[in-house]
């Protein structure tokens, strides 16, 4: 019996030691690459932190001459399915609202312009940020930590409010500023502080010069429409097939309920979300609300629903947005 005890203690023993390495090495590995691969979840969005450059700012962010930003150039953003939105503002007439009927298996609805980041958007972006004249230009922002992605989505929106509206920012990529949706973080450190689960928000504080003004006369020959308001302005958008009609909400609050039923309700929270921070302006504030009922729809179909329309003055222009 102690002869075979023995031989079983030497046998667990050999193993202990055969096996060793073995875990030690798997312990090694693990540990090392923890050490050169660490990743940071920022808003939900996944980065190699190794990967960091300090940018040198230049007379763009000479308030604040030591900004840090987070380079993502290395990564590859079209695994996931990021959309860009707008939060567009006239000064007097309010957000501007794109009216769907046609959507399949959802009732109809107001949709802020926006949609889906295409691959090519991603492209291109990274060719401007690789052209260091571009990434002087402005084209992207000092507060994000993340210039790849929020520099294709701001191409993505452009692109979408040009097929939606034909409103062309494609070249005046400046125009779209981030929505701040939350607080920046106290430590200083700058956040891609726009997103909202792989949504990406931007505001824009529209003019008159940026729709179609002229043509009243032959504008169903033209393809153009006027928004649906009672008391509609002589402001003109060329829509898509997509889009049945186009509103202008001078109340955010009253955005926010009609929105609900886009993008499964993220763009109004974005927009509530906007809203607390102070980043949308309600242009009927300084006016007394008088609020008659009205009936809106596209101009050439019986399409309606209730709806409420604050008149407003000369008084909110270029309060929209601090932008502006």
């Amino acid at each position: 019996m102690p002869t075979s005890a023995r031989r079983g203690h030497l046998t667990i023993k050999q193993f202990v030691v055969f096996l060793g390495p073995f875990v030690l090495a798997t312990f090694y590995t693990i540990s090392i690459h923890r050490a050169t691969h660490p990743h940071v979840v920022d808003n939900g969005i996944k980065y190699d932190k190794s990967s960091f450059t300090k940018i040198i700012t230049t007379q763009q962010h000479i308030k604040n001459p030591t900004i840090t930003v987070m380079s993502d150039l290395h990564l590859d953003y079209t695994t996931e399915d990021y959309r860009a939105f707008l939060f567009a503002q006239h000064p007097i007439h309010g957000l501007l609202l794109l009216y769907c009927s046609r959507k399949k298996n959802k009732s109809p609805h107001f949709q802020a312009p926006g949609g889906h980041v295409d691959k090519e958007d991603f492209d291109e972006a990274l060719i401007r940020l690789q052209d260091t004249t571009a990434s002087s230009s402005s084209t992207v922002d000092g507060d994000s930590s993340h210039p790849l992605l929020t520099l294709a989505c701001k191409i993505g929106a452009a692109r979408e409010l040009y097929e939606e509206t034909g409103i062309d920012l494609r070249n005046d990529l400046n125009r779209l500023q981030p929505v701040q949706l939350r607080k920046v973080k106290k430590d200083g450190s700058f956040t891609t502080s726009c997103v909202l689960k792989h949504r990406l928000f931007f505001k824009i504080c529209f003019t008159n010069a940026d729709f179609v003004t002229e043509g009243f006369d032959s504008m169903v020959a033209l393809g153009l429409s006027l928004s649906m308001n009672s008391e509609a302005p002589m402001l003109m958008l060329k829509l898509s097939e997509e889009h049945q009609g186009f509103l202008f909400e001078s109340d955010p609050r009253r955005a926010v309920d009609l929105l609900k039923q886009h993008s499964g309700g993220k763009v109004s929270a974005a927009l509530d979300m906007a809203m607390a921070q102070g980043e949308i302006k309600d242009v009927t504030a300084p006016l007394e609300r008088n609020e008659p009922d009205i009936v809106i729809g596209h101009p050439m179909s019986n399409e309606a629903k209730d709806h409420t329309e604050a008149k407003t003055g000369v008084d909110g222009v270029f309060d929209c947005f601090h932008c502006c």
